[in-house]
């Protein structure tokens, strides 16, 4: 059951995971291997439920007489195309044959994400402010999570019926916490009593024919150095079947009291890093056909050095963890200036996170537009946070308040969830347009769609 890429699955995992929590906050806990009922929320027009009868409100109880885990369950056994297929729901059983070119079209209810009992040194859960939302204290670990929208996992929490569970239903590709393969380092990064036999694990995956692309969150003095070579060289042992290692620099807030001490990344250990890891790629690259080994956007930036061209990503294969997304961008923003689309003569004010804001304020220059580019600090996390998905509502509002430059203020997407557009201090984008006084709209994912907003904004 490979599914397809996603461009935008962690902002969907976010909203996703959001919703879980309100929805099931008194709810049991629960593995993934008890039954669950299946409640739909909506019914696709045309497709095979809405002409078999179903409902929203309707529970789907069991499947061909086999009660289901999840949605993921109902997705691997209601594949069948041309065979009878029996549901039954609380009220009724209902038979029908899909055809070959109907969707099955539902949405179900969000299943309760799976949590994790490790305790990372490096955890973003645990430099949480006081009093944030109940969704933020959630530390998802969870196979299925993976699998839809690319959520990292350490496979700590996996159990046996688990792991048998991701081969038999084929769920490819996962995204794995690799963070060290070294059996004690990766124990106490981790947090965890004893070592959780990761590389037997990998090793089990990969032989079943399951696709992983695994992270390292770098900590300066930690896993770097030749810790980091023995990450890389373990790893490539299972290439092909592990296809990418994402190299990402810690991230550390205001908020790490009574935690483990690590030490901030900084532009010069973001220098040494590139250094060390550019001639790994390079030699990689001429042995297998890809670098393997991607640093994360933000270690290029702080480095003050060039952003790799799109040659370098291949198919940009972790470009939700922050790899390769600044030259997608430049790429696509690029693409978007050859329009010919009407320009708007409204001034406006754009807003980033401090370590995009070189690249974005470059790009919205060259649209020779009267607009002023903002690198808005993050008051809620800390100096030490730069990306604009943590971005919250009040750090717009502190930022922007009396200081709006023209006619309308552009916030980026990655910064807010849902189809209310919330925040991460559970604000949302209309109680930030109330406190400034103009309108505020999302920058959206796509830069030829940011474009176009910028050139028709009224």
């Amino acid at each position: 059951m490979n599914k397809g890429s996603n461009t935008k699955k962690q902002f969907s995992a976010s909203a996703y995971v959001h919703k879980a929590v309100h929805e099931y906050r008194d709810a049991p806990a629960h593995r993934s291997g008890e039954v669950q009922k299946l409640r739909v929320l909506s019914v696709e027009p045309g497709s095979v439920a809405e002409r078999i009868g179903l409902k929203a409100g309707d529970e789907i109880q069991a499947l061909n007489g086999k009660p289901l885990l999840d949605v993921i369950d109902f997705q691997f056994n209601a594949a069948a195309i041309g065979r009878r297929t029996t549901i039954q729901t609380q009220e009724r059983k209902i038979t029908f044959v899909r055809r070959e070119w109907e969707s099955f079209g539902l949405e179900f209810e969000p299943i309760e994400p799976l949590t994790c009992k490790n305790q990372c040194v490096f955890c973003f859960v645990h430099q949480n402010p006081k009093n944030v939302r109940r969704s933020l204290h959630i530390k998802d670990e969870d196979y299925r999570l993976s699998f839809l929208f690319g959520n990292y996992l350490t496979l700590t929490n996996v159990d046996e019926a688990e792991m048998q569970r991701i081969i038999e239903q084929r769920l490819s590709p996962l995204y794995i916490s690799v963070h060290a393969t070294e059996p004690e380092l990766r124990r106490q990064l981790l947090g965890i009593d004893e070592y959780d036999g990761f590389m037997a694990k990998i090793d089990r995956l990969t032989r079943a024919g399951i696709q992983l692309h695994g992270q390292v969150v770098l900590c300066p003095g930690v896993n770097d150095g030749a810790h980091l070579d023995r990450t890389i060289d373990d790893l490539l042992k299972f290439h092909p079947h592990i296809v990418s290692l994402a190299i990402v620099p810690v991230g550390l807030t205001r908020h790490r009291n009574n935690l483990p001490q690590l030490l901030p990344f900084t532009p010069e250990i973001a220098r040494q890093t590139i250094a060390h890891i550019t001639p790994i790629q390079g030699k990689l690259k001429r042995q297998i056909g890809t670098p393997f080994v991607f640093l994360g956007d933000e270690i290029y930036i702080m480095a003050g050095a060039e952003i790799p061209p799109a040659s370098h990503y291949a198919d940009f294969p972790q470009i939700e963890n922050g790899v390769g997304m600044v030259r997608t961008f430049l790429t696509q923003f690029n693409a978007a200036l050859r329009s010919r689309t009407t320009r708007s003569n409204k001034r406006g004010t754009i807003c980033t996170g401090k370590i995009f804001y070189p690249y974005l304020k470059d790009s919205v220059d060259r649209l020779g537009m009267d607009l002023k580019t903002v690198a808005v600090e993050s008051n809620f996390w800390g100096p030490g946070i730069g990306v604009a998905g943590l971005l919250t509502g009040s750090d717009f509002i502190t930022a922007l308040k009396g200081n709006v430059y023209g006619d309308f203020v552009v916030l980026p997407s990655e910064s807010m969830v849902g189809d209310d557009y919330l925040f991460l201090d559970d604000l949302t984008i209309k109680d930030v347009e109330r406190e400034l006084g103009v309108p505020v709209l999302p920058s959206g994912y796509d830069a030829r769609d940011f474009v176009r907003l910028l050139k028709t904004a009224a």
